[in-house]
């Protein structure tokens, strides 16, 4: 129900923003993926196929979905594509995400960081988890990624420094040592009042201008090769309101990738 919400949102926008008018963009709706509905292996399966397809022809993807777990597997297809990449991976997110797993009809939307450092491409010291809040995540996971070195932006950030400042800074980190960035987007990372569509929708998150102002920002980057917008849920959405968000986050993305090429 996600990527049709998102499409629905879509027409509320216009296509002039930043000065700029986004039509002589090229973007073409690839349409959905047939998953399978009784096999989350399987589900993962495809959904890896087809990022591997899409990231081999060198193609800028923006994937839109619900269940965020299936960004692990986004990843893994990028690095079946390009084994050799060193990947720096930027995560808007209230929660960490790297529980462990029995096996892959296991995976859950607590595990997409988990499997991307599991990969060849994705390290670490090249992972950045911006958003996170108190009382989300659990001291285990804490533990865990500050062993393996991730580096973590609390909300309560945003209210020292603007969001474009702290993804300026994220970004450079990133582009410095990253032979390409991606960038990853948990809607339920922005403040339920302003978006309540999402599974795991809680008060205390970012506000939706400093999400729209931090995606602003980090879209500018050279290096950025491909986002993903994930838990969007239309049944628990309030007059569209978290659809519109997603939307307008991609125009965000869309208009960065404009502007590079002016």
């Amino acid at each position: 129900m996600g990527p049709r919400a998102f499409r629905e949102a879509l027409p509320s926008l216009t296509t002039f923003g930043r000065g700029i008018d986004l039509r002589p963009a090229s973007c073409i709706d690839l349409g959905d993926l047939d998953l399978p509905s009784t096999s989350v292996q399987r589900a993962h399966q495809r959904v890896e196929e087809a990022s591997r397809e899409i990231f081999t022809i060198g193609a800028f993807p923006f994937f839109i979905g619900g269940d965020n777990g299936l960004t692990g597997a986004l990843i893994r297809g990028l690095a079946a594509a390009r084994p050799g990449l060193r990947l720096g991976l930027c995560v808007i997110d209230a929660h960490y995400d790297v529980r462990e797993y029995d096996d892959e009809e296991s995976l859950s939307s607590g595990t997409p960081y988990r499997r991307a450092l599991e990969t060849g491409i994705c390290q670490g010291s090249r992972l950045t988890i911006v958003g996170t809040r108190d009382f989300a995540n659990s001291a285990h996971y804490d533990r865990y990624v500050r062993t393996m070195g991730v580096t973590t932006v609390p909300v309560d950030e945003f209210d020292r420094r603007g969001a474009r400042e702290i993804a300026a800074e994220v970004r450079r980190r990133l582009e410095e040592t990253s032979d390409a960035l991606f960038l990853s987007i948990d809607i339920d990372a922005v403040t339920s009042g302003e978006a309540p569509g999402s599974s795991a929708a809680a008060p205390g998150g970012l506000r939706s201008r400093e999400a729209i102002a931090f995606v602003r920002e980090f879209a500018l980057s050279p290096k950025l090769i491909g986002a993903d917008l994930s838990e969007l849920s239309p049944p628990w959405d309030v007059q569209a309101m978290t659809a519109k968000l997603a939307a307008r986050l991609f125009l965000e993305i869309l208009a960065g990738q404009l502007l590079r090429s002016l």
